[in-house]
């Protein structure tokens, strides 16, 4: 190793001499999340708390477009060594996650790697309700060190919205139980990569064409609107609001849903008069039927 061996943490390189308690259990991670990196392949992928960049660096080497890895600690100049030396172009930001510039200027990134540092953040529950904001596509997270229950998992799915939780169990000796998930969103944005450059406006939901009490039962994967599911979403909503945009087609001056229709109905069900939307129009009004 050719980077200065003191601005390496002890984390994830035992060569470091920076102030940390030695925990070599990254091979272990790895070897966890190996089945399931290829997620990353395409997408821009932000590393929370990356330390030394290991995962930072291992996402632009399984095809990541963009990853960059932040870190408040001197880490992260080992992080750009790590990076340089090994011919990878990460990008690694000095900076403190509570910090007003980091959450105001943060993009959003498709994958979030969030791994053992939840416990480290002062305020979790506003945290973690920018968060949501922030992941397009998919959450990899790890419970911290002491997290013999569900608390933190528990915690980031009360204020982050997925489709799918995936337990992919302890990685860590049970003496230090840390634990890893997959958090997927469902989101169009993935699919149809333009919606991403056109800005939410606010719709009157009257105005709203084509959805019913019965689309949900009607569309794939759409459950009943009596469901247990769905008044889980209602009062989601009640609670922090629409968390994503629903889309809409417009033509002939006829805006009809495209995608969102359980958060129309709980919207609607909740009083709301206008809603976030992204409308589609014009050239990309063929793309949605690709």
């Amino acid at each position: 190793m050719t980077v200065d061996p003191s601005l390496l943490s002890s984390y994830q390189h035992p060569e470091g001499t920076l102030k940390d308690r030695l925990a070599p259990r990254t091979d272990m991670r790895k070897g966890i999340l190996d089945p399931h990196l290829g997620i990353v392949s395409g997408k821009s992928v932000l590393d929370i708390g990356c330390n030394n960049g290991y995962f930072t660096i291992e996402a632009m080497k399984r095809g990541a477009r963009r990853a960059v890895g932040v870190d408040e600690s001197n880490a992260i100049l080992g992080a750009r060594g790590l990076a340089e030396e090994e011919g990878v172009a990460a990008e690694f930001w000095q900076a403190d996650l509570d910090s007003k510039e980091f959450r105001r200027f943060c993009p959003k990134f498709d994958v979030v790697f969030l791994l053992s540092v939840l416990t480290h953040v002062h305020d979790k529950d506003e945290f973690l309700d920018w968060l949501d904001s922030r992941v397009r596509y998919a959450l990899i997270f790890e419970s911290n060190h002491g997290e013999r229950n569900r608390s933190h998992i528990d915690l980031v799915t009360k204020h982050m919205h997925f489709e799918g939780v995936e337990s992919l169990g302890p990685s860590d000796i049970p003496e230090k139980p840390h634990y890893l998930w997959i958090c997927r969103k469902w989101n169009h944005e993935q699919r149809y990569t333009f919606l991403q450059g056109i800005e939410p406006e606010f719709v009157a939901i009257d105005a709203i064409k084509g959805w019913d009490q019965m689309s949900p039962e009607k569309q794939a994967g759409g459950y009943p609107t009596t469901s247990k599911r769905h008044q889980e979403l209602v009062a989601d909503i009640k609670a922090r609001g629409i968390r994503q945009p629903l889309i809409l087609r417009e033509k002939d001056g006829v805006l009809t849903g495209f995608q969102g229709v359980h958060r129309f109905l709980a919207a609607k069900q909740l009083g709301y008069k206008d809603v976030p939307c992204k409308i589609v129009r014009g050239l990309f009004f063929k793309h949605l039927d690709k």
